[in-house]
């Protein structure tokens, strides 16, 4: 039989000893964890029993992984750019920044100096199609290339009396519905005076007002009159149409002010009117016309080219590319475009498609000669950059910047008489093309 032996006096304190170090080894750990729970922000328990050395180290260790995973980051959503090496690029500028910044003795503008520096390396390009926009004049060109705005459907001009003049109203906007009238004098605008300000006050303080509508004070025929109009989305007209009867025929008008991103749809609105009425020719206006959307101006040439002609051609540093029409969409009846020293880059893009690929007529004066394109990229705080990315060539292989469209007829346009000229011998043209 067996028995178990007692412990005697040195193997209980040897037992006590171990198990103190067990003790203070599972305490040490558990403390461990919870501080790297806290390194990791999913504890808020009280560190103890680790040494000051352990915590150094294991900082030090989740700093560094926690900087190479920023770099993994960062090298992911850049597509790869190497920051870096942009941060030893922009040093000198940088270390200047902060040194006026923090050191001139005057008073500075952070953003005025930024927006500068901005500008300044923009131009040094030498490409004066490359520039930089502050976020007011951004606005201005966003509002103007989108079509739209939030306002009250009319334009506003100062005479030379100083006078506020309602100079146009845009058909069935909330202007024209309140009765608001071409050649209105404004005074008040929600009360306030306007006698001393201008045109340009007026649209800003429409333009940026929270108020669900406008309060307009006019004078019409010597006697005041308040009107109050809704503020709303607005469609900023860009196509205007109408038919010339001539010696029997019909010869439909469109002109076109910019290609914005509601062009396309006014444009096919207003030719469906023409065509409707039986036009057999067509003159499209592209006078004073300095361009807008590549895509505006590619959909309304396809509407009347054939299938797969050449709209115009687009050329980089490594390749050629020919932007063919992939509509089913045509007309064949004669065209002629208007042009003028002011018709610019998808103007001159439409006056050399139809020129070229339709075999149509140009009339007019040399273009403006603007043969390349432009991207933009609007910046963190709502500024942005407007850079050339390549160029635009016209359907036979020309090149036409600082040269222009040459137009089949030239015509320049008679000031000292009470007609439109250049208009007048497009109908000319048309008309002789009807005949044959």
């Amino acid at each position: 039989m067996f028995f178990k032996k007692k412990d005697s006096k040195q193997n209980k304190s040897n037992k006590k000893t171990k198990q103190k170090k067990n003790n203070k080894k599972r305490k040490t750990q558990s403390n461990f964890n919870k501080f790297i729970k806290k390194i990791l922000f999913i504890s808020n328990e009280p560190l103890e029993g680790i040494s000051l050395k352990r915590q150094i180290f294991t900082m030090i260790y989740f700093t560094a992984i926690g900087f190479i995973l920023c770099l993994i980051v960062l090298y992911a959503i850049s597509g790869g750019k190497n920051y870096l090496k942009l941060y030893s690029e922009l040093n000198k500028f940088i270390d200047t920044y902060d040194t006026i910044t923090s050191n001139y003795y005057g008073d500075l503008s952070k953003e005025q100096l930024i927006d500068n520096a901005i500008s300044s390396m923009l131009a040094s390009i030498g490409d004066s199609y490359t520039t930089y926009s502050d976020i007011d004049s951004t606005n201005d060109f966003n509002e103007s290339i989108e079509g739209t705005y939030e306002g009250i459907g009319c334009t506003v001009t100062t005479d030379e009396n100083g006078n506020i003049l309602v100079a146009s109203i845009f058909e069935d906007g909330p202007a024209a519905e309140a009765g608001l009238k071409e050649n209105d004098i404004i005074i008040k605008v929600d009360g306030e005076d306007y006698t001393q300000k201008t045109s340009s006050d007026v649209a800003e303080y429409v333009k940026n007002s929270t108020n669900s509508t406008i309060k307009i004070t006019i004078i019409r025929d010597n006697k005041e009159k308040e009107l109050t109009i809704k503020r709303s989305k607005i469609e900023v007209p860009t196509v205007t149409s109408k038919t010339f009867d001539q010696n029997d025929t019909k010869i439909g008008y469109i002109n076109i002010s910019i290609f914005s991103s509601v062009t396309t749809k006014q444009f096919e609105e207003e030719l469906d009117k023409l065509e409707d009425d039986n036009i057999e020719a067509l003159i499209i206006d592209v006078r004073d016309n300095n361009g807008g959307y590549l895509s505006s101006v590619t959909d309304i040439a396809s509407m009347f080219l054939t299938k797969n002609k050449i709209i115009y051609q687009l050329q980089n540093e490594d390749e050629t590319e020919k932007i063919k029409d992939t509509t089913n969409e045509h007309r064949e009846y004669p065209i002629t475009v208007l042009i003028n020293k002011n018709s610019a880059s998808a103007s001159e893009i439409l006056a050399s498609a139809i020129q070229e690929s339709y075999g149509g007529e140009v009339v007019g004066v040399n273009s403006y000669g603007k043969g390349t394109v432009q991207k933009t990229k609007t910046l963190s705080d709502g500024s942005m950059i407007k850079y050339t990315i390549e160029k635009w060539l016209t359907p036979t292989g020309k090149w036409i910047d600082e040269k222009g469209v040459t137009p089949t007829q030239y015509v320049e346009l008679d000031l000292t008489i009470d007609y439109d000229n250049q208009l007048q011998t497009a109908l000319e043209i048309m008309q002789s093309k009807i005949v044959e």
